[in-house]
């Protein structure tokens, strides 16, 4: 025939060949596609669904693309399908309704329109959190933000409570239809009330079952994004995919699939008036990973309860900053409740072996993850600062939107994710972080950028695992995302956005947090407008990118693709003699009121840095007792050339260290706060 399913042979995405990845069925894979056929077609099928545009959806990324293809081409039907009943993943179902800005993406002139207006929306900071300046309640922007702006555009078609089960590809390689599965909850259900670990193979399966009726769809168009959670699209097609970390190298081909970020999942919590005459029992959990310790100080339990609070009940001026809680805030939570000791998704062997399609998660570990929620709760309650809290500390099910008391989805750091075009992988080394010198303020500038994105190298490591040695923390500068990490290998009709990019383990730490999820939808969906139009490939797009850039950039999408940088840092204007070091150092400012010199010699008027002798800033180092060393008090930081910000350093001034790093103090003196020492580059 003219077409294949999912049941092709995997290609190994260790190896990362994808040119000579085969489309050809193997003879026990036909037979296994003939028998899920027979058993498909045996099942109660809805219409077959015709869209221009196909969303398979259920993330942020999602959401966003969706928005974005519907009301820039109202002429186009517009597919999407969504994994919950809320569209919007970690924004809502995934139980993280606070936004991660990096520091420059939260200026209005840095974000998509789109992004803007859900940010407006929403009138100041209505949760009071700590973590971000915009914390919400999940639940209320579904209701008065998300689907009314999904339902505004009539070409939209949204498919809730829908799994991808199935992808159909052609000889050419091209996504032809996604099979997925529709689920509604019988009358005599309440939805979630069964932990997600316990539902979401039923989410998958075709068949009816005590929970749900099902209907099988198939979903055929022209141009289709992959922005699952879990990668179905990719998993399915038989495309090649990375899961884990790169090793040893962050460009290798290897991948440990079994060395990933550290989940979550999310719950909501509420300070009642009164205690509650029939409080609803609460499972005990767990505490797997990491143990909790056994007491807390008020001021740290204050600061678990507003650092993501969703609603502050209190005065907005007085009542919502640090070290308030008031009766009837609404708290999210997973400051504590990280899942150190299992990584979800399964390794990549049992991936490819799942048949039929679930998910590809480890059962166990979720339920681990859920047990740590709840014994977290018990922990929180169990160590609130005034006692009679106790009783009146409850869970919060409305704001969760679900009758266990847990978000509807885990909170993921990372995913499956795609290979792009000719092997494209988005790298974090050279093009988000400070070793990048294309520009003092931003990421290296892609002659194919789409999209911006800014947020700190942010993984949480699990403790079953061995990171490589390039896994360092640094903090990143406002970067940029290429149409490349858009693209997938061999598939020439098959775009990708969110946590599903062609990008490395790495690079996924900065681009995973909602507002770059977002963006990178918009991308996506203004992307497969053109295409669609115009009857381009993923590579017809890449070679007339100029004209995607300007559709993007246009009042039609709304998408900012140049930084406008606030307050950005004081550029490096020359070097100065440190008397009290005795080192001519690189400055920003005249700090001594001496005269600043062009080079790093100070014109012999002092000493120059020898090339192991550096600068730490004080407040990043300890003195370690009773000798003349000094040793990091994070997890890592950077040694330096100049007291000038590592943003607007050249690499050779900058060295990366980690907290076990021991410098030898030359000096009992500082300069301007940094302490000159001496360590082996």
């Amino acid at each position: 025939g003219d077409q294949n399913s999912h049941f092709q042979a995997h290609q190994s995405s260790r190896a990362f060949q994808v040119a000579q990845i085969l489309i050809t069925l193997p003879v026990m894979s036909l037979l296994f596609c003939a028998a899920a056929s027979i058993l498909l077609a045996l099942l109660v099928h809805g219409d077959d669904i015709q869209c221009d545009i196909v969303v398979a959806g259920g993330s942020t990324a999602s959401l966003a693309t969706a928005i974005t293809a519907a009301e820039a081409a109202p002429s186009l039907t517009v597919c999407f399908t969504e994994i919950t009943d809320w569209p919007g993943g970690q924004m809502t179902a995934g139980g993280v309704p606070a936004i991660d800005f990096g520091g420059q993406n939260s200026h209005v002139d840095n974000q998509p329109a789109s992004f803007r207006d859900f940010f407006n929306h929403l009138e100041g900071n209505p949760g009071g959190c700590t973590v971000s300046i915009k914390c919400y309640l999940p639940n209320k922007l579904v209701e008065t933000w998300i689907m009314p702006r999904l339902s505004r555009s009539p070409n939209l078609k949204v498919l809730l409570r829908t799994a991808v089960v199935n992808t159909t590809r052609l000889r050419s390689g091209e996504v032809a239809s996604l099979t997925v599965v529709q689920r509604t909850p019988r009358d005599n259900y309440t939805e979630y009330s069964q932990r997600f670990s316990d539902i979401f193979a039923d989410w998958y399966s075709p068949q009816d079952s005590a929970y749900f009726t099902k209907q099988v769809h198939t979903i055929s168009g022209k141009v289709f994004v992959e922005a699952t959670e879990f990668g179905d699209v990719l998993v399915t097609a038989q495309l090649p995919y990375a899961q884990g970390v790169e090793v040893p190298t962050e460009t290798a081909d290897l991948t440990d699939s079994t060395c990933g970020q550290v989940w979550t999942t999310t719950f909501y919590m509420s300070l009642a008036a009164e205690a509650p005459a029939s409080p609803k029992q609460v499972p005990q959990g767990s505490a797997e990973g990491l143990p909790f310790n056994p007491t807390q100080t008020p001021l740290e339990w204050h600061h678990g309860w507003e650092w993501r609070r969703s609603w502050c009940n209190g005065d907005p001026a007085t009542e919502c900053g640090y070290n308030n809680t008031n009766v009837g805030d609404v708290t999210q939570q997973n400051l504590g409740n990280d899942l150190d000791t299992a990584y979800i998704m399964l390794p990549e062997q049992d991936v490819t072996a799942q048949r039929p399609w679930s998910g590809g998660l480890d059962k166990v570990a979720l339920r681990m993850l859920e047990d740590r929620a709840y014994a977290y709760f018990h922990w929180m309650n169990h160590t609130a600062p005034v006692a009679d809290w106790q009783s009146r500390i409850q869970l919060n099910y409305t704001t969760a939107g679900t009758e266990h008391g847990l978000s509807k989805m885990p909170y993921l750091r990372d995913t499956r994710r795609a290979i792009g075009l000719d092997g494209f992988r988005l790298t974090y080394a050279g093009t988000m972080d400070y070793f990048n010198v294309s520009s003092p303020y931003t990421g290296y500038h892609f002659y194919d950028s789409i999209a911006l994105s800014n947020y700190n190298d942010d993984v949480h490591h699990l403790k079953v695992c061995t990171y490589p040695d390039y896994m360092l923390n640094h903090t990143t500068k406002p970067f940029y995302i290429p149409f490349r990490a858009l693209t997938v290998a061999n598939s020439s009709n098959l775009l990708v956005a969110g946590k599903t990019m062609a990008q490395t383990f790495h690079a996924n730490g900065a681009t995973r947090l909602h507002p770059s999820e977002w963006t990178s939808g918009v991308a996506a969906g203004g992307t497969a407008v053109l295409m669609v139009q115009n009857g381009w490939s993923t590579q017809d797009a890449l070679d007339n990118i100029a004209k995607v850039q300007a559709f993007l950039n246009s009042s039609a999408v709304g998408q900012p693709l140049d930084w406008t940088i606030e307050n950005p840092q004081p550029a490096q204007i020359g070097y100065q003699c440190a008397v009290n070091i005795a080192r001519c150092v690189g400055v920003d400012h005249n700090v001594t009121d001496s005269p600043i010199f062009k080079n790093g010699t100070c014109s012999q008027q002092c000493q120059a840095l020898a090339s192991d002798e550096w600068l730490a800033l004080r407040s990043f180092w300890d003195v370690v007792p009773g000798t003349n060393y000094i040793q990091p008090n994070v997890p890592t930081t950077l040694l330096k050339k100049s007291i000038a910000n590592s943003q607007v350093l050249p690499s050779d001034e900058l060295l990366p260290v980690t907290q076990n790093t021991k410098a030898l103090l030359l000096s009992n003196s500082t300069f301007d706060d940094y302490y000159l020492c001496r360590v082996n580059a």
